[in-house]
């Protein structure tokens, strides 16, 4: 995909999907805005756009609205890459799966469609 000049939100930018399309759209002149908690992102996977003009690095959670929020305002485009996978994970640990998956893609939902309206 193409974009030059959009102002895009990519949550789990840290991860290594979401870094690589920070390094693909940044390449492209877009401004970019990372969401990450960095629980299973790496700041190694983003070092490098630190100090990029058009990159903005939040560390937050999707499961805090506010967060979803202040990442979400002045974004045209939202890459929702942030997740927390593993299967054995969901097995032992349901709950923080089911919050982070489900509720923060809510968050996301509710944070974007607010922002749009």
């Amino acid at each position: 995909m193409i974009l030059e000049g959009r102002r895009v939100l990519v949550t789990g930018g840290a991860g290594f999907i979401g870094s690589n399309l920070i390094e693909k759209f940044l390449e492209q002149d877009n401004y970019i805005t990372c969401l990450d908690n960095l629980s299973t992102g790496r700041m190694d996977n983003i070092f490098g756009f630190l100090d990029h003009p058009r990159f903005n690095f939040l560390k937050g959670d999707i499961r805090s609205l506010d967060d979803c929020r202040n990442a979400v305002h002045g974004s045209e485009i939202v890459l929702h890459q942030a997740a927390l996978g593993s299967v054995p994970r969901s097995i032992n640990d349901p709950i923080t799966s089911n919050d982070v998956n489900v509720g923060g893609f809510l968050n996301m939902l509710v944070s974007s469609k607010r922002w749009w309206n």
